[in-house]
This record gives C-alpha cells, structure tokens and sequence, in this order.
C-alpha cells in the first residue's frame, strides 16, 4: 500500500512540522520502498533552520519549483530538490526524503498554479514505490495549496487536547469536510484527527466534540519535541524515547485508516458514485 498523507494545523498550535519529522523517522519501509516529506506550508518552512540546525544547504526546496510551469518540468526539477535525511544510522540510507520548504512566504504566489501538478505528481510516484508525507502547515490545507489536501489518500489535523485547539479544530473541520465533500474532493472520509496529550481531554473527547476519529495519538513532550523542532541534541536514546516510540506505533492505525480509505475508493461501487458526482465519506 502507498499513500499519500496530508498533514495540516491549527492557529497558534505548532505540531505539524514535528508530528511530520516523527513520523518521517519512524514510518516502516519495505525494501524498495521509499518515504518523502514535502513541506508545503505556504507560510514558509521550518525545517532547515530547525531540526536541521542550518546545517544544510537552503539552495534546494520547494522554492526551486515556481519556474515549473507543465508537468515534465516539475517531474524533472523535483527530484533534485530532495535532501536525504542522514542522521547516522539506520536512516541514512537514501529511503528518507526531504523536500524543504519556501524560505519566505513571498515566494508562494509563484508556486499558485504549480500546487495542482505537485498533487499530481505526489500521486504518480505513490504509484512507483514512494510514500509521502505532506506538511500544509497552519494554513496550506486552505487555498491555492488546498488541492494538496484534496488530492490526499488521508488528511490528518494535528489537534492538541486543550479547549483552545477543539474551538480551532471545529471550525477547520467544517471547512475541510465541505471542501473534500465537494465537486473536486474524494470524501471527506479521509480526515482524521493526530491528537497531542497537552491539556484535559483525550481521544473520546475529542471524538465526542469534533465528530472525526482520532487515528493516532502522540504525547506532549516538549523537550523531546525540541529534537525535531530545534535540531536538540537526541542523544543515543532519542528513538526510543515516549515521542518516538508513540510515532512508530501510529504508523500502524494510520496505515490502516488510508488502507480502508483506498479500498471504499476502488469498490465498483464507489466508482460508479464518483463517476455520477456523487461522494460518500
């Protein structure tokens, strides 16, 4: 199974980008299998400067895709924007992409009408044995960049238990549902929530008030957070500290919430109600 999974956040709720890195460290890989992390948040992205500490250079990324206007320019031009992510063991083998994201927010008008190719483009190498995460940030779900989000296999909203992130959430999942629920989107079936045990309330609760299953859930840990936000130091235990080790084991729910996804897709049924205008979530 491939799959193509959005993730996007909430005003004054960081997490996306960490809850990306996570998974992007931890996501199990068969042998020819490959995992790529798209950061597209059209507000400019943040991992060079944090996990990455600056350490790589910023002349590669999704910036370097505004000159693609037809869709062999951008097959050809993505792929030398990938970074590989070397962290020294395991993983520094060339099966855990990077695609950094725009340095500055002026540059995302010039991606306006590249954002439907890179839908179409995240799709095709799905197909050819690549998984991708895609990192819409606070606002990349929305807009332009919304067919990213359309176009998904899952659509994860990174939500933290606190009374706060639910007000945020509702109102982002009326959105998001009427969107994939639309003439372009395939349901809205796809969304599910990434719950982050800061504050009182936990996956019932969040069920019961926002009515979208939570898929994973990820505890509030701040300093270990900071590794992947920050580029802290991990030490030799980092992978089996709470985060990671909570990441590893969403990967499970989370594979299994796109696999039931993309089976309703392909059912001769579903097929005949896509092909009469008609979606069911």
């Amino acid at each position: 199974m491939m799959a193509v999974i959005a993730l996007a956040g909430l005003p004054g709720a960081p997490g996306v980008t960490t809850t990306a890195l996570a998974l992007l460290r931890t996501w199990p890989l068969e042998e020819g299998r490959r995992l790529v992390l798209a950061e597209c948040d059209p507000d400019g992205g943040a991992i060079l400067a944090g996990a990455l500490r600056g350490e790589a250079t910023a002349d590669r990324g999704l910036r370097n895709l505004t000159l693609s206007s037809r869709p062999q320019d951008l097959v050809n031009a993505f792929w030398p924007q990938l970074l590989v992510l070397n962290d020294g063991g395991k993983n520094s083998e060339r099966n855990r992409l990077l695609l950094p994201g725009l340095t500055s927010p002026d540059q995302a008008p010039g991606l306006g009408p590249v954002w439907s190719e890179l839908a179409g483009l995240f799709a095709g190498i799905e197909e050819s044995g690549h998984d991708v995460l895609v990192d819409l940030g606070r606002s990349g779900a929305y807009g332009p960049s919304g067919v990213l989000a359309l176009r998904a296999d899952a659509v994860l909203l990174v939500v933290r238990g606190t009374l706060r992130g639910f007000h945020a959430a509702a109102t982002r999942i009326k959105t998001l549902r009427a969107m994939m629920d639309g003439e372009f989107g395939r349901g809205s079936g796809a969304l599910g929530i990434v719950l982050i045990t800061q504050g009182p309330y936990r996956a019932r609760e969040a069920e019961a008030e926002l009515g979208v299953r939570v898929v994973a859930t990820l505890p509030y840990r701040p300093d270990e957070a900071a590794v992947l936000s920050d580029g802290a130091p991990e030490g030799g235990k980092f992978m089996r500290s709470k985060l990671m080790t909570a990441a590893l084991d969403a990967t499970t729910p989370i594979r299994q919430h796109v696999a039931t996804r993309q089976a309703r897709l392909s059912s001769p049924l579903q097929q005949r109600l896509l092909q009469g205008g008609i979606r069911a979530s």
